[in-house]
């Protein structure tokens, strides 16, 4: 009776995830988009979900790697420690982003950073071995993951580039395109307008400015007829080539 109810509890967290899956946002723009319907099926059956409110971490700096995750909703930052114990924003994840140390090695790996939800999180979890599985049988699956970590490497050389040698108004307007494209390749919204995933304080320590620096070039870039605010964290363009213009692009 009991292996019957667990059989039974099985059947409907695979039908529901099942369920999840076919109406999933990003599912064109993610892992899945690589996938038959015969190969999803079997990434959902060993995926579950998780929610994450604003604030809470999903994994520490230097726990051991035990899942990997996709991102079906919501924003999420990378989080550093120093020695002097301050923490420093390294990166931002977005829906359809990938997390997770070196898949299909087969090895247990150490989270280089601590991942925060900004936002509302959704997410599917893969345990690790399992996902290991999945990646060698399917080579879709490890060619899309692939691609993601070059376009990763790509924009962490970038982003090397805005930090050493960019302005200040040249680093504002820069994240200002890199949060709306990102965005709109993860089907999150339309190019024009958005919501800022991160309050100014965020994005000073992401950009390397103060707090200051960040809204009197938000105030700037407003005053020229290049974006529009509504409110703290809206914004929309109004000269997108004069933002790209005054990224330095």
């Amino acid at each position: 009776m009991v292996e019957r109810s667990r059989a039974a509890m099985g059947v409907t967290v695979t039908n529901a995830m099942t369920q999840a899956c076919a109406g999933c946002a990003v599912r064109h723009a993610g892992l899945c988009s690589a996938l038959s319907s015969d190969e999803i099926a079997d990434l959902t059956a060993i995926a579950r979900r998780k929610h994450l409110s604003p604030g809470q971490s999903l994994v520490l700096e230097g726990d051991t790697a035990r899942e990997f995750a996709n991102i079906t909703d919501g924003v999420a930052k990378l989080v550093r420690g120093a020695e002097d114990g301050r923490s420093q924003i390294v990166g931002l994840l977005f829906q359809s982003d990938f997390i997770g140390a070196a898949p299909g090695t087969g090895q247990a790996q150490t989270e280089p950073h601590s991942i925060v939800a900004v936002t509302e999180l959704e997410l599917c979890l893969f345990p690790r071995q399992r996902f290991d599985t999945l990646l060698h049988r399917y080579p879709t699956l490890e060619n899309k993951l692939l691609q993601q970590t070059l376009d990763e490497l790509q924009l962490a050389r970038d982003w090397m580039v805005l930090l050493g040698r960019k302005t200040a108004e040249e680093r504002v307007a820069t994240f200002l395109l890199h949060v709306a494209q990102k965005m709109r390749n993860s089907g999150c919204g339309p190019l024009d307008t958005f919501d800022l995933p991160l309050g100014r304080a965020d994005i000073a320590d992401y950009i390397g400015l103060t707090i200051e620096t960040v809204s009197r070039q938000i105030s700037k870039l407003r005053k020229a007829g290049i974006i529009a605010l509504d409110g703290a964290k809206s914004v929309t363009y109004v000269d997108y080539e004069g933002l790209k213009e005054r990224a330095g692009f």
